[in-house]
């Protein structure tokens, strides 16, 4: 077994073949990923200039490569060895490069503390989170706390691959990790045996649950579900999970000491020996109820806007109606003639009109879309000629500078659509290319088909928008105002209404812009392929 030596001269083992301890540091990375709600957990060693893997856990199940070597190069890495403080880093997938972005697994944001023992600094140990949730000051309060327990961990692991490891330094990294665990107030961690029955108890869970460690300690865990979720076997059915799968996580009802119910995030690990052999569940609990009070508030906010779209429409259907009857009426002089600037105030009212007719439809649409009461119509249609139908209609609205320029193919591309919903679709698209380019210019239609899809990519040179405002675009009202949009006429229903009934269509609308430059949408439809027979469905429903 080969020996490497750090800086001081003091003999490193290579862990990434001692025998035993894989599983030891693999524990160990779990715990450590569980106390901070990380993704993914890594242990390095130095080797003078290099940088060595020795432990990973990630909960995808594609850890780090152990053994992988990387040369000591980033300012930022030297700095943190030299001062012995942790590293904090975010990063934006979006902006990296492809090779890049594809080494870090999807990672957000990372913390690297580094291991010293005795004053020497040989190891670091990092944590990731994949999701947009910042690491926190209690995160590094924990991670500080912990790194003196890697660290005895990484040299026990070393001393056990070799037959030396005294028994007082594993009562040391013992002792050290109950105080650590001990001491967090925030969360609820405890460990339970094999049969679900507490066997330790910390601040945390005695300020979340109520319960002082001599109260609880023995008892099964299930006293703190409600009496519901006890009768339809849910402690049970955790640890069954936590068993066959390495975890369990879920949100839910929780009772504490006094009766009191609160929401809880809840986390339950397996811990196994290296034999293998199930030694009992880490448990950790958080309180969360405010925040799911806050989603619950959202969630009626949201029936009420629903209801509101659908009384709204209802009602205001019946008099736009009226509106475009009597003016067809004036126009076809059934009351009467109009001089000239009655005619131009008609024309102008049932421009009007027809555009409030139109919000009124798109509130009704938005409603059964929220409903999940829209049905879809299926028939085989041709994007091309449907393009051509929304690129004709869409020239009777745009200014006299305008130039719409159509590109199509000669052979039909066929989908599976709801004639209607897809105009409505197109014309979304178009009217919003129209609108958003107020000096007029080149609005592009380009219909094409690749790898089984149709496309309709539509390009203006519009006002455009900073990209990190795209997301906004696609929510009910989300109209993003500016000083040099805020005389545009529209309600922000458009674009949602067109993202929604493509992915009713298995299809998806895709958006590119920057502000002064103009925008490109581009809408995506699968070509039926040639036997297959289309219906009617609804939404929410596969067709």
């Amino acid at each position: 077994m080969g020996e490497a030596h750090a800086a001081g001269g003091a003999p490193v083992l290579d862990l990434a073949t001692a025998p035993g301890a894989r599983p030891f540091i693999h524990q160990l990375l779990i715990r450590i990923a569980a106390a901070v709600r990380a993704q993914r957990a890594t242990l390095s060693r130095l080797d003078g200039e290099w940088v060595v893997i020795e432990g990973s856990f990630d909960e995808a199940g594609e850890p780090a490569s152990l053994g992988q070597r990387w040369a000591i190069t980033s300012p930022a890495f030297r700095r943190m060895l030299a001062t012995g403080e942790p590293t904090v880093a975010t990063y934006d997938l979006a902006s990296l490069p492809p090779e890049f972005a594809q080494q870090l697994a999807g990672v957000r944001h990372t913390v690297t503390v580094p291991l010293a023992l005795e004053g020497e600094v040989f190891g670091t140990i990092a944590v990731s989170r994949r999701g947009d949730h910042p690491f926190q000051e209690v995160d590094l309060r924990i991670l500080r706390d912990l790194s003196g327990v890697a660290v005895l961990a990484l040299r026990n692991a070393t001393l056990l691959a070799r037959a030396e490891i005294a028994a007082d330094e594993l009562r040391s990294s013992e002792e050290r990790f109950r105080l650590l665990v001990e001491g967090v107030k925030d969360y609820a961690i405890f460990m339970l045996d094999e049969t679900g029955r507490v066997t330790t108890w910390n601040q945390g869970a005695e300020r979340i649950k109520g319960y002082r460690a001599r109260e609880i300690i023995g008892r099964s865990f299930a006293a703190f579900y409600p009496p519901e979720a006890v009768a339809a076997g849910r402690p049970a059915y955790g640890l069954s999970v936590a068993e066959r799968e390495g975890r369990f996580e879920e949100e839910g009802w929780r009772i504490r000491k006094d009766g009191s119910r609160f929401w809880a995030s809840v986390l339950i690990t397996a811990l196994r020996d290296e034999g293998g052999r199930l030694r009992g569940f880490a448990k950790v609990t958080r309180d969360i109820t405010e925040r799911k009070r806050m989603q619950d508030r959202t969630a009626i906010l949201e029936r009420m806007k629903s209801e509101f779209l659908n009384l709204a429409s209802h009602e205001l259907r019946t008099p736009v109606s009226l509106m475009l009857g009597y003016l067809s009426l004036f126009e076809e002089g059934d009351l009467g003639e109009l001089n000239a600037g009655g005619r131009r105030a008609v024309e102008v009212l049932r421009r009007q009109a027809r555009e409030l007719n139109t919000l009124v439809e798109q509130m009704l649409e938005a409603a059964r879309m929220q409903e999940g009461n829209l049905a879809l119509h299926r028939e085989e249609v041709d994007l091309r000629q449907a393009a051509i139908a929304a690129a004709d209609w869409i020239r009777g609205a745009a200014g006299p500078d305008h130039q719409l320029i159509l590109l199509a193919p000669e052979q039909p591309l066929v989908v599976s659509a709801d004639r209607r919903r897809l105009t409505t679709i197109l014309h979304g698209l178009l009217d919003n290319a129209v609108k958003y380019s107020p000096q007029g210019g080149e609005v592009i239609c380009e219909v094409s088909s690749s790898d089984g899809r149709a496309q309709v990519k539509i390009q203006d040179h519009g006002l455009g928008m900073e990209p990190v405002q795209l997301d906004q675009l696609f929510r009910p009202f989300g109209r993003i105002v500016t000083e040099h949009t805020a005389d545009i006429d529209g309600a922000g229903l458009g674009l949602y209404l067109a993202r929604e009934l493509a992915r009713l269509h298995e299809g998806e609308i895709a958006v590119e812009s920057n502000a002064g430059e103009g925008s490109t949408f581009t809408l995506s439809l699968p070509l039926v392929p040639r036997g297959a027979t289309v219906g009617a469905d609804r939404a929410g429903q596969t067709g």
